[in-house]
């Protein structure tokens, strides 16, 4: 696979140095290009070029500045600024770099445009290598076939994109199979392709601050993802199926990370705060048979954010909202909206029956969940036996900490759209219907609807709204202004922690109020004080509600906003 398309044709400058290097790299003061900043690496070459190599004939005899044999003598000399070109070809041996960039002088190691460089090799683990080095930027290339793919400990500002990862074969099926990291902060994983490890394709311990956005994963033995005691990582745009097991993890940490050296197991519980996954496609997840079921997201984190994303065809639960001991302790502070939930089968949503956990403080709004049901794969409890091919939405071991505000809970009232109970129960509460629910347990459920969303083609996996989906205009404000501002830029509100202001890596939330059409970007919040700082003037009266940008008269119910376009 060609990551940059076939370039033919080259124009050369008049130091033979192709015109695209030119343009894609630094130039000096006279408009040439800087070649002492240029590195190559050629499988073709039996030796390396000191200063004469030649780009059009791959060998010792031009002026094309130094190339190397092999990625490991390019490696030990690439400093700041520098840009490593590999060409086209296998390599089998691993990538390491020996030095760090520096900031606005990242270290760049990439594919020659137009050619396909693989690296491969069943012994290669990792077959790239980042031990405390940062400011490093991989792209372009392609890493087939190999133990692990990529190992990171201790280093920021780390971007990987537009590369190939496919088919990591450890047969000790440890989660540093795939890309893994560790004590990393302020990494860009972008656009790349994550298929087929033998655990997760990308495993985060202890790792802030990261972006995670537009890259597709397919096929792990065990997670495709997963964060472990990180904080403030960004998970965005992505594209997720599990044909094996699950999809993603949110948990705290008991004993996990790399186990060598400076980086030993970590323990830190109550430590997965403030991740936010938003505008992805959970597309599936396997049966697990007689076993816990293998979940879209199984979560349990704090004060974090799941928000416009599409669940459809998960055997298991799409959200688990899970609770054990010691990783899984701590569960609480979440807000969960507009997300879709279309033709799952472990319902919609689960809610773990902890009782002994923390467990508070969960909100949910604005989702829709249509055509969800059980079926029971889980042949070991009698309770699954009785919602076997229900029309489940929500399952839930318990209903303490936990709020529904205007979701769509269905498409009629049937007693089994909120399954509550235990599955080692063997009297669980019988069922009851969404009406019932809201009657009797106002705290917990409250203005929901069930109603036929009218998608504009559920088949085809598109969940936009037709414009007479009765869910256009029917959602709730997030949060509400706590008191008056004229032309302000510094809002109170009821609830800032449906909001987030980027966390430094990412531009902020768009926020808008209820009447109005102007809107703003929060460029700073106090989450202890329920303060927005925004970057745009607005005036407001106390009660106002706050919610993200919408069109026509309000928010709508599920992943995606009507915009009509007449």
């Amino acid at each position: 696979m060609i990551l940059f398309g076939a370039l033919k044709g080259y124009f050369f400058s008049k130091n033979n140095i192709p015109l695209f290097l030119v343009f894609l790299f630094s130039t000096n003061v006279n408009g040439q290009v800087d070649k002492s900043s240029l590195l190559y690496v050629d499988c073709r070459l039996s030796a390396d070029c000191a200063g004469n190599y030649s780009i059009l004939n791959r060998d010792c005899s031009g002026t094309d500045g130094n190339s190397y044999s092999g990625l490991a003598n390019a490696m030990a000399v690439a400093k700041p600024g520098d840009k490593v070109l590999i060409r086209g070809g296998v390599y089998s041996e691993q990538l390491r770099p020996q030095h760090s960039g520096e900031k606005d002088h990242y270290i760049t190691i990439r594919n020659y445009p137009g050619e396909t460089v693989e690296i491969s090799g069943a012994s290669l683990s990792p077959a790239i290598w980042l031990d405390q080095k940062d400011y490093i930027i991989i792209e372009g290339l392609e890493i087939r076939n190999v133990s692990r793919w990529l190992n990171a400990l201790g280093s920021d500002f780390l971007i990987l994109r537009n590369n190939v990862f496919e088919k990591a074969i450890d047969l000790g099926g440890s989660s540093k199979t795939g890309i893994f990291l560790q004590g990393c902060h302020h990494t860009e994983i972008l656009n790349n392709k994550l298929h087929d490890t033998t655990q997760d394709n990308l495993a985060l311990v202890d790792s802030d601050y990261n972006l995670i956005e537009g890259n597709t994963f397919t096929k792990a033995v065990h997670a495709l993802w997963a964060l472990k005691c990180s904080n403030y990582n960004i998970l965005r745009n992505n594209y997720f199926h599990n044909e094996l097991q699950k999809i993603g993890e949110i948990y705290d940490c008991d004993g996990v990370g790399y186990g060598e050296g400076e980086f030993p197991k970590v323990v830190s519980l109550d430590d997965s705060k403030c991740n936010i996954v938003e505008h992805n496609t959970f597309a599936y997840t396997a049966s697990s048979g007689d076993a816990s079921p293998y979940a879209g997201i199984q979560y349990a984190g704090q004060n974090g954010i799941i928000r416009n994303n599409v669940f459809f065809e998960c055997i298991g639960p799409p959200i688990d909202l899970t609770l054990y001991a010691d990783e899984a302790m701590y569960n609480y502070g979440n807000r969960i909206y507009h997300n879709t939930f279309y033709h799952n089968d472990f319902g919609g949503i689960s809610i773990s029956s902890g009782l002994s956990h923390t467990f508070c403080d969960q909100r949910l709004k604005n989702n829709l969940w249509y055509k969800n049901r059980f079926i029971q794969n889980d042949k070991r409890w009698v309770w699954y036996a009785e919602l076997d091919q229900k029309p489940v939405q929500i399952l839930a071991g318990r209903i303490d900490g936990i709020h529904f505000e205007s979701n769509n809970i269905g498409s009629h009232a049937d007693v089994y759209s909120i399954a509550f109970g235990v599955r080692t129960s063997s009297s669980n509460p019988s069922p009851e219907s969404l009406t019932w629910w809201e009657s009797n347990y106002p705290w917990a459920f409250k203005n929901n609807v069930q109603a036929n969303p009218r998608f504009v083609n559920p088949l085809n996996h598109d969940f936009h709204l037709q414009q007479n989906s009765p869910m256009v205009d029917s959602g709730t404000f997030l949060t509400n202004a706590i008191r008056k501002g004229i032309s302000s830029t510094v809002m109170e509100v009821e609830d800032a922690r449906w909001f987030s202001d980027g966390f430094g890596i990412t531009t902020g939330d768009t926020v808008q109020l209820d009447g109005q059409t102007e809107h703003a970007v929060i460029i700073s919040i106090d989450y202890k004080s329920k303060i927005l700082v925004l970057d745009n003037a607005l005036t407001w009266d106390a009660g106002c509600g706050v919610t993200l940008k919408y069109s026509n008269k309000g928010p709508d119910i599920g992943a995606y906003e009507f915009i009509n376009n007449n």
